[in-house]
């Protein structure tokens, strides 16, 4: 199923997306100018970070972390790939919404701290509405990155092909199974044109996920307007 090929894309959002917005609303909104100069290019570095090097770490630091903590049966699997994946979209969820968030017009922060909200009600009800397009663009970008990592899901979940819906088991995606057969595939033979299709049914879904996504980014800044 497709919630298979995507579980650990999926899980790395569920880590992401909360940090990342989470982070964007603090630094926009409330941390001193100071400490956003620190916090911004900190959380963007992480983007710098070379996939087999988180890749590593997983392995070797969190896995095990995980296993000790919560007593999982298998050391490697869907969930310690997704966190680690989830480590890579940080930064670019960040990013785009910190961007989208510091981007409303302080006019609009002004009228809602006239009319009585509290600082973390015009974060709420006035600058995240109004950033949602923004924020979606971002959630986007992070989940196509997800989807295409390879080093990190190979590394992290034991390479193991098993397909079902369970976080605690490995896996293989499209894109970690495509690097590792490749090089043992005929050229021409049965498995060189399986490969093939796996890496047309991967563009194709990434292809409907973005324009979906671009699609509903469209509807949102129709229905909040550009301020």
């Amino acid at each position: 199923t497709a919630a298979t090929i995507v579980k650990a894309a999926l899980i790395a959002m569920l880590f992401a997306v909360p940090l990342g917005v989470g982070a964007a609303i603090y630094s926009s909104e409330f941390a001193h100018p100071r400490v956003r100069e620190f916090i911004k290019p900190v959380i963007e570095t992480l983007a710098a970070i070379p996939s087999v090097v988180l890749g590593f770490f997983a392995l070797m630091v969190l896995a095990t972390l995980l296993q000790n903590t919560f007593g999982l049966l298998f050391r490697l699997n869907a969930i310690n790939a997704g966190i680690a994946l989830g480590l890579a979209v940080i930064p670019v969820v960040f990013t785009v919404a910190e961007d989208a968030m510091t981007s409303v017009p302080q006019s609009l922060r002004d009228a809602a701290a006239a009319l009585g909200a509290n600082p973390w009600q015009v974060s709420l009800t006035t600058v995240l509405p109004a950033a949602i397009p923004g924020i979606s663009a971002g959630v986007v970008l992070g989940f196509g990155r997800a989807v295409g990592e390879t080093m990190i899901v190979l590394m992290a979940t034991g390479n193991t092909a098993i397909m079902d819906l369970s976080i605690f088991n490995g896996m293989r995606p499209l894109s970690s199974n495509i690097a590792v057969e490749i090089p043992e595939a005929p050229h021409g033979g049965t498995l060189y044109r399986t490969l093939f299709l796996s890496a047309v049914i991967l563009f194709v879904m990434t292809f409907v996920v973005n324009t979906v996504a671009e699609v509903i980014r469209q509807r949102l800044r129709k229905k909040y307007g550009r301020f």
